[in-house]
């Protein structure tokens, strides 16, 4: 633009974001040019990936195992035809009942994975469950927590042990208006006889993984005892409360409770015993093979009582949590008769 047009030109205001203005390159000042790229944004292509955009390698472990996984069933699967077809040479019944066999055992492992799914279904129902209480009482929506009332009635329908805890949630759950009644209802009629029972479960299994490793001669021995029990106490916790667990919904159950002392502070298992212990005076009494014994049983304890709170359909609200210090006091007086 030359000098004599802008003389010519009276000033005058105008919008930044006007689309009639075109400012050409030529018409801005080498420096002002130099000062606009600088500011610009750089090139897409010079621009780090994002940290979700990054592409991963192939999961050569993850490939490995399923290459070995089809290679088994392969391997498998051509070992009974062939075993049914040599059946099938020598006589045609013994083909016959090794087909029928095979085929009972066929649906014999569709039934096993149903169940083990089924199982899976309710643990996860017992954790939705427990979020939706948690909801309910936490944003006092009456709605929800009567559908959480509903649901526990349907979960536990074929209880013949918590009938009379139905009648009465039945018969008051009506005259209630509140979300947090509701659920103390609840939690009051149906859930704390299982709680009574878990616990029992609890303590027995306890003192009985204490006195077992107490007189176990080896220490492979201890380890196998102290596995078996605290399994058997989380399926049986499970159970109680309406999850009914499989092989594989044990696995999953032990490691949402281990999970779960983690994140609740598993570390503080050691003061209370210590401080029980101290407490009792059983320090200079206890020999060597017994304090181990009230240890494993303080771990079986802790890992009982983590299982309550993840196979528990409700949160705490009114019933008081059972305390570890009270299992451990109950495990120390039982040792220290034994």
């Amino acid at each position: 633009m030359s000098k004599a047009a802008i003389t010519k030109r009276a000033p005058r205001a105008f919008a930044p974001d006007d689309p009639k203005i075109v400012v050409r390159e030529k018409d801005i000042a080498e420096p002002e040019l130099a000062e606009l790229e600088s500011l610009a944004p750089p090139d897409e292509g010079l621009r780090p990936p994002a940290s979700g955009a990054i592409t991963r390698g192939i999961k050569w472990g993850g490939l490995l195992v399923g290459a070995l996984g089809s290679l088994a069933i392969l391997g498998a699967g051509l070992w009974f035809s062939s075993m049914v077809s040599g059946l099938f040479l020598r006589q045609d019944w013994i083909g016959w009942i090794a087909l029928g066999l095979l085929g009972l055992a066929a649906f014999a492992s569709l039934m096993i994975a149903l169940r083990e799914i089924w199982a899976l279904m309710r643990l996860r129902r017992l954790g939705g469950l427990r979020q939706n209480a948690g909801s309910a009482e936490r944003h006092d929506d009456t709605g929800l927590a009567k559908r959480v009332a509903t649901d526990l009635k349907h979960l536990y329908r074929g209880r013949a042990d918590l009938s009379w805890g139905r009648a009465r949630l039945g018969d008051h759950e009506r005259d209630i208006m509140n979300a947090r009644e509701t659920l103390t209802l609840c939690e009051r009629e149906m859930i704390a006889p299982i709680d009574a029972q878990a616990r029992t479960l609890v303590a027995s299994t306890a003192k009985r993984v204490s006195v077992i490793t107490a007189i176990s001669p080896a220490a492979v021995l201890d380890m196998a005892v102290v596995a078996v029990q605290n399994l058997r106490m989380l399926r049986r916790i499970a159970t109680l409360y309406g999850a009914r667990p499989g092989m594989f919904g044990l696995f999953k159950l032990a490691r949402m409770v281990l999970a779960h002392i983690v994140l609740t502070g598993g570390i503080a298992l050691g003061d209370d015993l210590v401080q029980q212990l101290i407490g009792h005076k059983l320090m200079a009494k206890l020999s060597a093979r017994l304090g181990e014994g009230l240890f494993n049983g303080a771990l079986t304890a802790r890992l009982g009582l983590a299982a309550m709170d993840v196979c528990r359909p409700l949160p705490f609200i009114e019933v008081k949590r059972p305390r570890l210090r009270t299992l451990l006091g109950e495990i120390a007086r039982q040792a220290a008769k034994t």
